[in-house]
């Protein structure tokens, strides 16, 4: 919604009415499965997200799936609303690859709930992103972190900063390293700290779409401690379950 002094209950309308245009044009579709919507939700009636439950307030991973015994994660505290998998996987898919920037609300409004439950007592000072490369950027159209972060924090009511990590561009994607140790040296060679900004304290709110190893978001916490944050606690649209078979767990 655009903010307006002098008249936000009309911009808010005004917000509502274009958004209602839009979608009887371009039909929103469901997160979860794909099936386009009658109206402007989200969610097809017949579709549930797998929500996260109990997770390791430490680590955001799932309690059985905890990581703190492998490393420390640096950040304060993470969260998520969602696990990674089934529909929310195909969904994250859609939102990240197939132009559906349109989700990020939805998520957003999810992420809101975990926050404001699992962080209740913590008084954030701002917001920040995982960032994205300029190049993936532009050829993607935007970056999914910045549409979470931006819709995360108008409904926490928080000011977002991008100034204080930059993707440098070196090593691969994340999400094509395997193992835990290739993921930890991707991430300490694609992301840096901004050297002409320092934080004056505070305390920062990290987002980033999915929690896997959790190596990005323990090496941009880390950039963030390092320019003078307080702490920082990180909230993700999603975290992994660790991989099952047959009943046992696979690390």
């Amino acid at each position: 919604m655009r903010i307006c002094v002098t008249c936000s209950t009309r911009c808010a309308v005004a917000d509502a009415f274009w958004e209602q245009v839009l979608t009887l044009l371009f039909p929103h579709k469901c997160f979860l499965c794909g099936r386009v919507l009658a109206g402007t939700g989200w969610l097809c009636g017949e579709c549930v997200p797998p929500y996260a439950g109990v997770l390791c307030t430490r680590c955001g991973k799932p309690a059985a799936d905890c990581i703190c015994w492998r490393c420390d994660p640096v950040y304060a505290g993470a969260t998520a609303p969602l696990l990674y998998t089934g529909g929310a996987r195909e969904g994250m898919y859609r939102f990240k690859y197939d132009g559906r920037s349109y989700y990020a609300p939805f998520l957003a409004a999810l992420m809101e709930r975990r926050v404001r439950a699992d962080f209740a007592d913590i008084p954030f000072d701002f917001v920040t992103y995982v960032p994205m490369h300029p190049k993936k950027r532009r050829q993607r159209g935007y970056c999914q972190t910045e549409l979470l972060a931006r819709a995360l924090a108008k409904r926490l009511g928080l000011p977002v900063s991008d100034e204080f990590i930059v993707h440098t561009g070196l090593g691969g994607a994340q999400m094509e390293q395997k193992g835990f140790d290739a993921r930890e040296a991707n991430a300490r060679q694609a992301f840096a700290a901004c050297k002409c900004k320092h934080i004056d304290g505070g305390t920062v709110l990290l987002i980033d779409d999915v929690l896997t190893s959790g190596a990005t978001v323990r090496r941009c916490a880390a950039l963030l401690l390092e320019r003078g944050a307080q702490s920082v606690y990180v909230v993700t649209a999603m975290t992994t379950p660790r991989a099952r078979r047959g009943g046992k767990m696979q690390r």
